[in-house]
Order: structure tokens, then C-alpha cells, then sequence
């Protein structure tokens, strides 16, 4: 005997009613930020903290598009002149403007249930509740994990349209030892640039790069200062530049940051009893400085400083963390599965606000 409810076979109804449940409940917690703190080995998030909650640009289209302004020298378009009464005129065109493009790229995650699980179907609602509270953890934990990686690292090649375009693909290192340092006009690979600007054919397209032997105020502080004024550009035009987010910040290895706490202690007379008294408070021209423990094994050691207003995320419009409702699996018609997709990409719209100081490779 088939027992049927509204003309559905009850346990259909019991089914939608769980995903009507979880769908709901996903909904709620959403709403109440509940994955800002994140449950893992890893002592912080910063790349998610800063960039996927702050700097952040929603764009339409397949494809996220600016102009930069870049000539050969100081004079733009070279037609300004003194001139004399009854002068002739002459005029000449000269194109600066080059059109940079970022293709997002696609990340999901998820996490699955059976309808038949026990505490869905005879637990208490604070037990359906936090059952699905931990099935949401599990799947934000694995996409913020691959998220703060993928923002240190960059992609294996100008062929690897699959991994997002990170720092160390907008930010490169020094080649050679430049004294205090210079905007080293170099490509991040062979044929491969960066929002398909070729910095050798536009050498203003480049970040300053510098590189130092020790964490000490005259080697690599000193440094930091002078990248500091040479990134510190201040146009004589009102532009309306593309703006990501805004403020700067410098990120750096565990040991690297430890060792910048050493020196302020150092210069710093009156600290009290605390031993450790300037651990989290150290600042450089009054921006943070971050420890990025996934640097820890970069044995450059780099020290980024980051102009946020020309560097962040893009992201599709309607496809921030989108997460679906959930979706009955193929060949398992009791399981359930919701999925949590996003499609951006890192960039970089001014390269000359941003600076990478590190040692040497080994």
C-alpha cells in the first residue's frame, strides 16, 4: 500500500522538506557571518581577510578591462612646446594608452547529506541546526584554504588558465642585486604578461624590486623606505583611476616579521615587563605589517608592500560565494549535494604602487 500525502508519496514530502530546511537554514547562517572564524592548522587568513572581504571589485562580462597611460618618457604625448607669436602650428599623434585584461577564473566547493541521516529526520532543530552549521564549515574551510593559497603563488605557465593569477605573478622579484632598488621592466615568463601587457615593450608596466641580505634598519628597513617614496606617486591630473580597494599594508614570513619586532623593541626604551611587547603592533609609515605564515617556505623571504587601492580582487557580478540550493546527486536519488562557486580573479591595475623586497634565490 503506497500511503501518499497532497497526492506524493510521503516520503517525498519528508525529503523536500529537509532540503526546504537545510536551504533555509544555509540562509540564516549566511546571514549571521558564522565562517569568519575558520577552523584549521593555519594560524591566519590574511589574502582572505583583506582582499575577498575588502578589496574587491564586482565586474560584468567575460572579461575585466582597464586602460593605463604608458609613454617612453616624462613628456605623455610629447606635443607640448614654447612657442613665439605667429608661430606655426604642427601636431603629432602618439598612442599611450594600453588596454589591460583579466579573465576570471573559476573556483566550487561543496558538501553532501542523505536524507535518511538520523538527525535530520528525528533530531531536535538545534541538532538539524548545527549538523548543517558543520557540513557549511567543512566546505567554506576548503574553499578559503585554496583561496589564501592560490593568492601567494601564481599559475605553472602562460598555457594554466585554470589557477588564479596571485601575487607572485603580479609582484616580481628582483633578477639581480640593484643597490636600493629599481622598476625592473621584466614579464613573468616567456610570452606571458601580466594583464597581457608586455613590460619590455612598456617598461613603465612594472613593479619596484629590490633585494636585501639581512633584517636589520640599515639593509632591509632602509630599503623598505626608499621602495616607499618610489612608489608613492602623486599625478599633477585628476584621473579617474580604477580603484579595488583602498590602504596599503606590508606582508611577510614569520621569521622576517619576528625579526622587525626585534629592531622596534630595540629603539624602544620604556617596554615594561611584557617580553614580547610590540608582538602584532609593528607598523611601517603607519601600515600594518602582516605575518603570512603560507610564506614560511619561500626561501626568498619576501616582504610585499601592497597599494590596495590599485590591487584586489575581480569578481563576476552575482557570483561572490554563490551558493546553491541543494541538488539531488546523479544515481543517488536519497543524497543531496550544495555547491558554493565563485569566479574572479587577482589584479593589479597600477604596478608602480607596488613594491616586492626579498632575498636572493638560493
Amino acid at each position: 500500500m503506497n500511503i501518499t500525502q497532497n497526492g506524493s508519496p510521503l516520503a517525498d514530502v519528508k525529503a523536500k522538506e529537509i532540503d526546504d530546511f537545510v536551504a533555509a537554514t544555509m540562509e540564516l547562517l549566511i546571514a549571521k557571518g558564522k565562517f569568519t572564524n575558520l577552523l584549521s592548522d593555519r594560524n591566519d587568513y590574511p589574502a582572505v581577510r583583506e582582499i575577498m572581504e575588502k578589496h574587491k571589485k564586482m565586474f560584468e562580462g567575460e572579461d575585466w578591462t582597464f586602460d593605463v597611460a604608458i609613454a617612453e618618457n616624462n613628456t605623455g604625448n610629447g606635443t607640448a612646446k614654447f612657442t613665439k607669436l605667429f608661430d606655426t602650428d604642427s601636431s603629432n599623434r602618439v598612442d599611450v594608452l594600453k588596454r589591460g585584461r583579466v579573465s576570471p577564473r573559476f573556483v566550487t566547493a561543496n558538501y553532501t547529506y542523505d536524507v535518511r541521516e538520523k538527525v535530520l529526520n528525528s533530531g531536535s532543530k538545534v541538532q538539524r541546526i548545527d549538523y548543517v552549521n558543520s557540513k557549511m564549515v567543512t566546505m567554506y574551510q576548503s574553499f578559503y584554504e585554496l583561496m589564501e593559497l592560490a593568492f601567494w603563488g601564481k599559475p605553472n605557465g602562460p598555457t594554466d588558465d585554470v589557477t588564479p593569477e596571485g601575487i607572485k605573478f603580479w609582484l616580481l622579484p628582483a633578477t639581480k642585486s640593484t643597490g636600493m632598488g629599481s622598476f625592473e621592466a621584466v614579464n613573468p615568463g616567456s610570452n606571458w604578461f601580466r594583464a597581457g601587457i608586455d613590460s619590455t615593450a612598456n617598461k613603465r608596466w612594472a613593479n619596484w624590486s629590490a633585494q636585501y641580505e639581512a633584517v636589520t634598519a640599515a639593509d632591509l628597513v632602509k630599503k623598505m623606505r626608499y621602495a616607499a617614496r618610489k612608489t608613492l606617486f602623486r599625478s599633477p591630473l585628476k584621473i579617474g583611476e580604477p580603484t579595488l580597494g583602498k590602504g596599503r599594508a606590508i606582508y611577510a614570513n614569520t621569521e622576517t616579521v619576528m625579526n622587525m619586532e626585534e629592531i622596534l623593541e630595540a629603539q624602544n626604551m620604556n617596554l615594561g615587563n611584557d617580553l614580547a611587547s610590540k608582538d602584532g603592533k609593528t607598523l611601517f609609515k603607519g601600515n600594518p605589517i602582516y605575518n603570512v605564515s603560507t610564506l614560511d617556505d619561500d626561501t626568498t623571504a619576501p616582504v610585499y608592500m601592497i597599494d590596495w587601492s590599485t590591487f584586489g580582487a575581480c569578481v563576476l557580478s552575482g557570483w561572490d560565494k554563490k551558493v546553491s540550493a541543494p541538488k539531488e546527486v546523479a544515481n543517488q536519488h536519497n543524497v543531496r549535494a550544495v555547491f558554493l562557486d565563485a569566479s574572479f580573479n587577482f589584479a593589479c591595475t597600477n604596478l608602480r604602487n607596488q613594491a616586492v623586497i626579498s632575498k636572493a634565490s638560493a
